[in-house]
């Protein structure tokens, strides 16, 4: 598929932006976290679903904070403005029912004065509501985006250090306006793991253009930065399915990059059509991407549709249907050992085959210990081989004891010495007279 001009357009003015010294990654000493940070909330959706009894008290922490003014020049009537403000903040967010809350704080939003926002949205984080409200803050900083975007870019660069802050603003704005979002951020810092401006800037872009956004990135170096940016434009690619993240995939030149980024797809693929993520893996053209994807596609598909994932996986080319038969052994040794062994041994001995005959040898020494046992001898090592016997041996004589020290005795010529002596009884010394 290719881009359009406009795709072109935003991915050229970016470039051009980074060029000129946009710095990625930590520039400073490692953040120390807080309870806003990020990590400690998981995602915005989060704070929605539910009301923490821990949560602050909106009106405390609204009549504590929302005197506070952070502009400058502010006069008692604006700090007296501000304070009502957050009262009535406080207000929307103690609203329990989720889609009543949303409407409130939308009609909230509309009768702020711009002049305002920056003070709301400093108080807001003082008053430690951030953690509880997501939804709501990024509501909060998307309206500011959207009246004052340059202000509120100047304010959270020197204000606000919060990665999860700063890219949800700069994302609300490159949805819409890509190329004056990349200028704005030209040359900002970022102290974290990440930059976050940049990531937040790729996300927005993949909103309206998930090509142009990879194209975007192309010039940026390895790295953290450029990793998690990937990562935030897939869940665009997977909406506009396998067709399109084929073709969307191999424009990522780096190998390994390009192999952990169609796992990730393939994953998110898989669970929405199995069937068509398995197309997608028939069209890959770089192997070593399609045996790790297929790997991820198989386990699912089997757990979905096991003969479809069978057929699929008997038709790919070999250097890849080593990989792909492992889900598939799984979820057939669950259901059959006897049938998954029979069909392993089906697809002939070659070594790669090894990964698939371990998942095979997992799951049925569980369930049927004999079958798995007699199919030890098909992996390729003898190391690995000699490993299973013991496993499978020592599981099966903590439940059947008998039984299993009756199948080593009677296999004794084929089994290795230091597996025999660990599964026979050892003789009994003869008593000194």
């Amino acid at each position: 598929m290719k881009m359009t001009s406009r795709s072109a357009l935003i991915a050229i003015s970016w470039l051009a932006a980074l060029a000129i010294g946009l710095l990625i990654g930590r520039q400073s000493a490692p953040k120390v976290g807080s309870a806003n940070d990020p990590e400690f909330s998981d995602s915005p959706g989060a704070s929605l679903a539910s009301r923490s009894p821990d949560s602050p008290s909106y009106v405390t922490g609204a009549r504590k904070s929302g005197r506070r003014k952070v502009t400058a020049g502010a006069t008692s009537t604006d700090e007296e403005a501000i304070h009502q403000s957050m009262i009535e903040l406080s207000d929307v967010l103690n609203v329990g029912n989720r889609i009543e809350r949303t409407r409130q704080m939308i009609e909230f939003i509309d009768r702020l004065d711009d002049s305002e926002i920056a003070d709301i949205v400093q108080n807001f984080r003082e008053a430690g509501w951030v953690d509880y409200n997501r939804g709501e803050f990024s509501m909060l900083i998307s309206a500011w985006m959207d009246r004052d975007p340059f202000t509120a870019i100047a304010f959270l660069d020197e204000n606000e250090s919060d990665g999860w802050t700063r890219k949800t603003a700069i994302s609300a704005w490159a949805a819409d306006s890509p190329e004056d979002a990349a200028k704005a951020i030209q040359g900002l810092e970022d102290s974290g793991e990440v930059n976050d401006w940049v990531v937040g800037l790729i996300e927005g872009m993949a909103r309206n253009d998930p090509q142009g956004a990879l194209l975007a990135l192309k010039d940026i170096e390895d790295g953290n930065t450029k990793n998690q940016a990937i990562r935030e434009i897939l869940p665009e690619v997977v909406i506009r399915g396998a067709e399109f993240a084929g073709e969307w995939i191999e424009q990522i030149q780096e190998p390994k990059l390009q192999r952990e980024t169609a796992k990730r797809l393939a994953s998110s693929l898989a669970r929405r059509d199995p069937e068509s993520a398995s197309d997608w893996i028939s069209n890959m053209t770089t192997v070593a991407t399609r045996r790790d994807a297929s790997e991820v596609v198989s386990e699912i598909y089997a757990q979905q549709d096991l003969d479809g994932a069978k057929s699929w996986a008997e038709s790919l080319p070999q250097d890849t249907m080593t990989e792909a038969a492992e889900g598939v052994a799984k979820h057939l040794a669950r259901k059959d050992p006897v049938e998954a062994a029979l069909w392993l041994r089906g697809l002939g001995d070659d070594p790669d085959l090894d990964g698939a005959r371990m998942r095979f040898l997992q799951e049925a020494g569980r369930q049927d210990p004999q079958t798995a046992l007699e199919n030890v001898a098909t992996l390729s090592r003898p190391n690995d081989q000699e490993r299973y016997y013991r496993d499978i041996l020592g599981r099966w004589r903590k439940t059947d004891q008998n039984a299993a020290v009756a199948w080593a005795t009677e296999n004794s010529e084929s089994l290795p010495d230091k597996v025999l002596r660990g599964i026979l009884p050892k003789p009994k010394k003869p008593k000194k007279k």
